[in-house]
């Protein structure tokens, strides 16, 4: 459970930790996919808008906090659920 609310203080304000990272996940859409994929950003705050799902919820994949469909399903679950 800590993993997860430590995770969610990566989705706002991560334009650089987004750019550097190979991969990076939406906990609305539970999609994975490259960086390269975000065109949309909330301007002001530096916030990814996912490709899949146009929704505020992108977090990059770091060492501490590996991705994975299971992880961002858990993500979903306490945010959304």
């Amino acid at each position: 459970m800590e993993n997860i609310k430590s995770a969610h203080r990566h989705s706002e304000r991560k334009k650089k930790a987004l750019a550097s990272a190979e991969r990076c996940g939406c906990f609305y859409c539970c999609a994975i996919f490259s960086p390269v994929a975000i065109k949309e950003w909330v301007e002001e705050e530096d916030t990814a808008l996912c490709p899949h799902c146009s929704i505020d919820s992108v977090i990059p994949e770091l060492p501490l906090l590996p991705l994975s469909t299971d992880f961002l399903e858990e993500m979903h679950e306490l945010w959304f659920g």
